[in-house]
This record gives C-alpha cells, sequence and structure tokens, in this order.
C-alpha cells in the first residue's frame, strides 16, 4: 500500500506539468487572443470618447446634485402633553397625531407621484429627447426614474436630489427644477396642513367653551337649588341645622318633665309645650326624610350622598374641559404664531451646479475588466483545443465517439 503514495505524486506532477505545457503549446494564440480583445476595447473607448455626445454609443455622463434640509417638527406631540396631566386619550380633540409625519419620507414619496414626473417630462420634452415612441407614458416614467434620483439622511435631515444625463447643462437644469417643484409642493403642504389644524382647533374650543358655559350653569343651578357654595358649606349647614333642632327638642322634652313633676294638674302650658315639642319632632323628621315644604332650603340627610356625588361629577367634568380648554388655547396660539412666521419645513441649501467633470462611465476600468475576461477566455479556448488535439490522437476514444453516434458498440453493430 505504501508503494502507491509515489507514484500518485508522481502522477499529479505530470498532471501539473501537463497544464502547464498546455498554456505554453497554445502560449501565441492566448497572446494574440487577449491583446486583440484589449486593443478592440481600446479602440471602442477611444472612438467614444472622440464622438458627440449625441453620435456615441458610449458618451461621457455628467450627475448634477442639489441639496436640501428638511425640518422635522419639534416638540412634544399633544397626546403626550395631556399624557402628563392625566388626559392622553383626548390628543384627538386638538387634531395632533402621537407619531408626526416623517417630511424626508415624505419627499421621496412626491418625486415617485405620476404628476411630479409628468411635470418634468412635459417641461424638458423628455419623449424626444430620449426617443420614446411606444408605451410614451410609462416608459418616459421609466426612464426619467433612472436617470433622476434622490437620497435622504435621517440623521442629518438632509435630501438630495440628482440627474443624470450625457449634457451637464441639461442635468443641472433638471435638477434645479425638481427642487422648485419640490419646494412648492411642501409649501402647500405646510400651509394647508397649519391653516387647516386653525381651523379644527377653533372649532375644538368653540366647542369646550359651549360645554365649560353648560357646566357652570348646571353648577350654579345645584348651588342655587340647595343654596351652598361648595358641599363642605351645605354639609355644614345641614349639621349645624339637625343639631340645632335635636337641642330644641331635648330641651322641650326637659321643660315638659319639669312642668309635669312640679304641676298635678292639667296645665295649659304643658299642652302648648308639647304642641311645641311635636312641631320640633315632625320638623327633624322632615329634614332627615326630605319634604317639598323645606327641599328647597336644605336637602334631607339621606339624600345628602346623591347630591354631593352629582355635584362632585360636575365639579370633575368642568375641571377636565377647563383642563382642556387651556390646552388648546396654547396650541391656537402656537399654530398661529407658525402661520405668522412661516417657518419653512423644506429649505434648499444648495442648487445644482453644472459639473465639470464626468460621473462616468469609467473607460480605463471597462478596458481592464474586458481584457481579462479575453485572458481568461483564450486560456479556456486554448483547454479546448488541447482536448481536441489529443482526442484526435487517441484512435480509440474516436471510434468510442463513432460507435456512440452510430448506435454501434465497441465496433459491433447493434
Amino acid at each position: 500500500m505504501n508503494s502507491v503514495t509515489p507514484v500518485e505524486l508522481n502522477e499529479d506532477e505530470i498532471d501539473l506539468l501537463d497544464l502547464l505545457a498546455v498554456l505554453i503549446r497554445h502560449k501565441k494564440m492566448i497572446i494574440v487572443f487577449s491583446t486583440s480583445v484589449m486593443l478592440i476595447v481600446l479602440l471602442y473607448a477611444f472612438i467614444s470618447l472622440k464622438l458627440s455626445p449625441e453620435k456615441s454609443y458610449l458618451p461621457n455622463e455628467y450627475t448634477s446634485t442639489a441639496y436640501m434640509l428638511i425640518n422635522s417638527p419639534s416638540g412634544s406631540s399633544g397626546s403626550d402633553a395631556l399624557s402628563s396631566m392625566g388626559l392622553g386619550n383626548l390628543a384627538s380633540l386638538a387634531g395632533i397625531s402621537a407619531g408626526g409625519v416623517n417630511y424626508g419620507t415624505l419627499a421621496g414619496r412626491f418625486m415617485e407621484m405620476r404628476s411630479f414626473q409628468d411635470k418634468i417630462i412635459s417641461k424638458f420634452d423628455l419623449l424626444e429627447r430620449y426617443s420614446i415612441i411606444e408605451s410614451p407614458k410609462t416608459n418616459s416614467r421609466i426612464t426619467l426614474k433612472a436617470h433622476l434620483t434622490s437620497e435622504y439622511e435621517a440623521e442629518t435631515g438632509i435630501f438630495s436630489i440628482s440627474y443624470n444625463d450625457i449634457n451637464s447643462a441639461f442635468s443641472t437644469l433638471v435638477a434645479n427644477y425638481a427642487v422648485d417643484l419640490l419646494e412648492k409642493q411642501f409649501q402647500i403642504v405646510n400651509s394647508d396642513k397649519n391653516l387647516q389644524k386653525k381651523e379644527q382647533l377653533e372649532q375644538k374650543i368653540y366647542d369646550i367653551e359651549s360645554e365649560v358655559q353648560n357646566l357652570e350653569k348646571a353648577i350654579q343651578d345645584y348651588q342655587e337649588k340647595y343654596g351652598f357654595v361648595s358641599m363642605e358649606n351645605l354639609a355644614t349647614e345641614q349639621i349645624t341645622t339637625f343639631a340645632q333642632v335635636r337641642s330644641e327638642l331635648i330641651m322641650k322634652d326637659i321643660e315638659i318633665k319639669t312642668y309635669r313633676d312640679l304641676s298635678n294638674i292639667e296645665d295649659p302650658k304643658i299642652h302648648k309645650l308639647q304642641i311645641e315639642r311635636n312641631n320640633l319632632s315632625q320638623l327633624l323628621d322632615e329634614l332627615q326624610k326630605g319634604s317639598n315644604e323645606y327641599e328647597s332650603l336644605l336637602p334631607s340627610q339621606n339624600d345628602l350622598p346623591k347630591i354631593a356625588l352629582e355635584f362632585a361629577h360636575l365639579k370633575r367634568d368642568l375641571k377636565v374641559q377647563e383642563a382642556i380648554y387651556s390646552y388648546l388655547t396654547q396650541q391656537y396660539e402656537s399654530v398661529k404664531l407658525l402661520i405668522s412666521t412661516n417657518d419653512p419645513i423644506f429649505q434648499v441649501l444648495e442648487k445644482a451646479e453644472i459639473p465639470d467633470r464626468k460621473s462616468g462611465p469609467s473607460r480605463g476600468k471597462l478596458v481592464i475588466i474586458v481584457t481579462m475576461a479575453g485572458f481568461f477566455m483564450s486560456i479556456f479556448f486554448a483547454f479546448i483545443l488541447e482536448f481536441i488535439r489529443n482526442l484526435r490522437q487517441d484512435k480509440l476514444r474516436v471510434a468510442k465517439l463513432k460507435d456512440a453516434w452510430t448506435g454501434t458498440e465497441y465496433g459491433i453493430r447493434a
């Protein structure tokens, strides 16, 4: 078994030498083919450079880029502010969403809109410029997307628009026109949004004012009905009244008992005191249970918890509405200030300028890549030629191929 290893190593060395021998044997073809490919691609690149851009099959391309700043809304959202007041679910009353709008993404969406693209296509007559005949709308938009690109950096808020064309001046015109269209679109969105928000706030403030007035009127009626300013005063007044009536009732009982102890006959004074005592007892009972005669003056003791609960609900509702009114008023003033100052969301930092250096194509890279591809193809062809040469010299393999082609096996007819 050990004697096999040297033989295998020798065969491996022979195979590697054979591969090298194949390359050496066909070195002229490899050199000629690779050189020819290199010269052809060099000539191709040179001619494309000398021809005019309109006639060149590989013209220089120029990219013009403009830069904008997309301002994001600052400050906490309406829901956050109301949440700090314990009223988080009422953010919708102000017409404010919790998440806000990503204006950078919105700018990219604007550029994808058909109306936006059609304005550029119509302005610069791209159908004629790029010789678009079939499916003019669809193909013109596809062509525009291939030349007009945008990029948004969320970290910095920078939004860039680039246009690529063989004419540097034309690429600059298209890029700047796209910037102008986008700026106008954002002005409309910003203005419409703030005006709409102002109108919504005005309506909400009007509704809240009406609700506050109704609640204040209900509280005032409640206070006038039961004759109190605060629920604490009402409870104190009721306790004082009950205590006073009870004390008078007790004093009458003592006075009647004293007269009876001192007099053995039926004294008219005792009868009078008994009537007064009965009246006090009836009054106390009516105050406790409530009666139509005294209800307007003082509520019954049994009704006091219900009255206190209803009054607390009214006060709570009024407090909630006042808090909402205060917040909506602040938002309304902020929107008015925003409209007056007209702080733009979209700001142009740098317009596109005519580039003086091409952005593509890289003819040097093209020559290198095609030359390397030609070199490897020549090596592949060298091995193909070597295989054909060996096949012709091997009569046994040729016979097997002929037998397989004619349907025979090892020279015997099937």
